[in-house]
């Protein structure tokens, strides 16, 4: 990353990639002062729901027991423990693209499977293939300090294998694992929130995961994953942490907005509806997103005066499309 420049590039639809959205915009993790979204991660009131899991308390990391709140906490806790980005092996210099340790790899795609996890949906495993594509599109974008999905031949160190993740990939001036809770907030795409959806994609998987010391590129396209859920929201259903809903440079999807996507229900008419703690009901601004990044179809809704707030649950009405789509986020901070 260069100064306190936050970019994201966005895979396109399947088959075609469209005219990707180029975001600044967010400051660097230990920048100025706090921001609206901060209350997100605070800890719920004493008596609250997330007592629950306040009481119960972390459990060892390689329990897999309990009930779906259990589960979640642990894995939220237990996933965000190590976030190393790994050493880079390469060179700009050279134009060597090298590779990323173990650990940053494996760092970036246990993120990615906690995010899929706690939307129900399965996970996936990287390709070795796809893995050294994304690998050369990370060494073309940082040696040009840009991001293109079409990069020109007469690019510093341009590769034709580089080229081809460029096209099928999502990318990022962040190295690979601060770019996997980036891509689900999502900032500055406000027609696609494209980057999320393909990590929720039915679709997805297996995916190439490719990383500098500041830039990476995640291959989505042209998987061959079938998951089947009819829908899939962010945030999902049932318990979850509120700290998903920020990325590491404070952006909230409060502020990018909460999604639905589908490949068999018909949103593009749909309306929303969201009620807090069964009484109250909550404005929110609707956008009907473009169709076919990995979802057919897809709606954001972003809160109008109101935040998640750990302990409280918001029950989501969505209807007016193919068939009505009902369910309730229940928040925790789970600390």
């Amino acid at each position: 990353m260069r100064g306190s420049l936050v970019a994201l590039l966005l895979a396109g639809c399947t088959g075609s990639i469209g005219d990707p959205a180029l975001v600044d915009g967010g400051p660097e993790p230990d920048g100025g002062g706090a921001s609206d979204d901060a209350a997100v991660a605070a800890d719920a009131p004493p008596g609250s729901a997330d007592a629950a899991w306040a009481d119960a308390g972390p459990a060892s990391c390689s329990d897999t027991g309990g009930d779906r709140l259990t589960q979640v906490c642990r894995r939220w806790v237990c996933d965000t423990m190590s976030l190393s980005e790994g050493t880079w092996s390469g060179s700009t210099a050279t134009c060597t693209p090298g590779d990323i340790s173990a650990e940053g790899r494996a760092n970036a795609l246990k993120l990615v499977n906690l995010y899929r996890f706690l939307a129900e949906l399965p996970a996936v495993a990287t390709d070795p293939g796809y893995d050294q594509s994304a690998q050369a599109c990370a060494l073309m974008i940082d040696a040009n300090s840009a991001l293109n999905h079409d990069p020109p031949t007469s690019w510093a160190c341009y590769s034709s294998e580089g080229a081809a993740g460029a096209m099928s990939s999502n990318e990022a001036s962040t190295p690979g694992v601060t770019a996997v809770g980036l891509y689900v907030v999502d900032p500055g795409n406000p027609t696609t929130i494209g980057h999320r959806r393909w990590i929720l994609s039915n679709s997805l998987g297996p995916i190439g995961l490719g990383s500098t010391n500041g830039w990476s590129c995640m291959k989505v396209i042209g998987g061959s994953g079938a998951a089947g859920r009819p829908w899939t929201a962010w945030p999902p259903p049932g318990p979850f942490p509120v700290g998903a809903m920020v990325d590491a440079f404070g952006q909230s999807v409060d502020s990018t907005g909460w999604s639905v996507q589908s490949d068999s229900i018909d949103l593009d008419s749909a309306t929303v509806q969201v009620v807090r703690d069964g009484t109250d009901t909550l404005t929110v601004n609707v956008t009907h997103l473009l169709p076919n990044y990995g979802a057919t179809w897809a709606l954001s809704f972003i809160p109008q005066g109101w935040t998640m707030q750990a302990g409280h649950s918001y029950a989501v009405t969505v209807t007016g499309g193919g068939s009505p789509i009902g369910y309730t986020v229940n928040a925790y901070s789970c600390l």
